[in-house]
């Protein structure tokens, strides 16, 4: 089994994210001008991260990669650090303030973003080094808990309102439950990146399983609600 893993954890990942961007192609059509195709292009930029972020492994088999190898860029922390912690992050606010109806809510969101935005900006400048040699944990957590407050409030919402009856036919409730779950199985995982780092295969692999799972259960549920789900809203004219 762990063999298995060190050989395909990467395929088997992007494959699960794969099966998720062909149900937003195929859904495109169903969601066109309404504000749930703002979620398909995060499922699209979702599968451009890993698809970028595998770079690494293509050292001396693609040539034009050759530069990087000799380079600050030579391994991936920055990239998922940029793309990730901090730009899938942005993404969801932004998705979550369209859905929103509580101003209230919409304010505390886009506040809360804003500072966790200039935060990164600051922090990184201050430890650009670092930035090319290890993921930041600090961000993961925060990334997390805008994550989760946007799952909380829409969830709250959705709780006092005459939606609750129909819920599983809501898109967005999917998308909140699967991001929710996830996150609160994969940030625990920051606080032992430590044994990552330092070559333990049982964690490693152990670490790689999480992942996978997870990322299965999320994508899969994606799938799932885009195809079952009809727009929630009215299209935009």
């Amino acid at each position: 089994m762990e063999e298995f893993f060190r050989q395909n954890y990467f395929l088997l990942t992007n494959s699960t994210i794969l099966i998720a961007v062909f149900a937003g192609l195929f859904s495109i059509k169903k969601y066109k001008g309404s504000p749930e195709s703002f979620f398909i292009i995060i499922i699209f930029y979702l599968f451009a991260i890993e698809l970028i972020g595998n770079y690494p492994r293509l050292y001396g088999k693609v040539e034009f990669l050759e530069p990087l190898y000799n380079s600050v860029f030579r391994k991936n922390y920055w990239w998922y650090t940029l793309a990730f912690d901090i730009g899938v992050i942005l993404l969801f606010s932004v998705l979550y303030q369209k859905i929103i109806k509580s101003i209230a809510f919409k304010r505390i969101i886009k506040v809360a973003t804003i500072l966790y935005f200039g935060f990164s900006v600051i922090f990184i400048l201050i430890n650009y080094q670092d930035l090319f040699k290890q993921t930041f944990p600090v961000f993961q957590l925060l990334g997390a808990l805008i994550i989760l407050m946007c799952c909380a409030f829409y969830l709250f919402e959705l709780l006092q309102s005459d939606a609750v009856l129909q819920m599983h036919k809501h898109l967005y409730f999917y998308i909140t439950i699967a991001i929710f779950l996830w996150w609160i199985i994969v940030t625990p995982l920051t606080f032992y990146d430590l044994y990552f780092r330092s070559a333990d295969w049982n964690f490693i692999i152990l670490k790689w399983q999480i992942h996978l799972f997870a990322n299965m259960f999320m994508y899969f549920t994606f799938s799932f609600a885009l195809w079952w789900c009809k727009p929630e809203f009215k299209k935009i004219t």
